[in-house]
């Protein structure tokens, strides 16, 4: 059960940042094309396409779920760096896959909180499970 519990992680940390790399360097370019982002202010939300089995879809909604929590403070694209969203990526999948006891694995530890909450005393970052994301690898493969 771990070793899927590891790949799960891994194909959702590779969507949310390939996701970021064509959004940020636009290559390759015909998928940047198929990817329509809103175009209110500076959002960074992508309208999502048909809800489908490929790589658009499931990584246009986990990017959606975690963009603001993983771009740096003023949320733009061209200035945060690969290695940031990696790094808050990583941080924020495995704070999911523990929000419950260490030993066993619940529904919740295969989903990705939608919002986090920074907790001002401690600086740590606890999860409110409102609306979870599925990164379930059989539907991405």
């Amino acid at each position: 059960k771990q070793w899927y519990q590891r790949r799960v992680a891994i194909t959702a940390g590779h969507c949310i940042s390939e996701i970021f790399r064509i959004m940020k360097f636009r290559t390759p370019y015909s998928l940047y094309c198929t990817i329509d982002s809103s175009k209110r202010d500076t959002s960074n939300v992508i309208i999502l396409p048909r809800k489908t089995n490929t790589f658009l879809y499931i990584a246009s909604k986990l990017w959606n779920s975690i963009h603001k929590r993983i771009l740096n403070e003023n949320g733009e694209i061209l200035t945060t760096s690969v290695s940031l969203v990696k790094l808050r990526c990583k941080s924020i999948i495995l704070g999911s896959q523990s929000i419950n006891n260490n030993n066993t694995w619940t529904y919740h530890n295969f989903h990705i909180a939608p919002h986090s909450v920074t907790d001002q005393t401690s600086s740590s970052l606890t999860h409110q499970i409102a609306d979870p994301i599925s990164i379930e690898v059989a539907k991405i493969f």
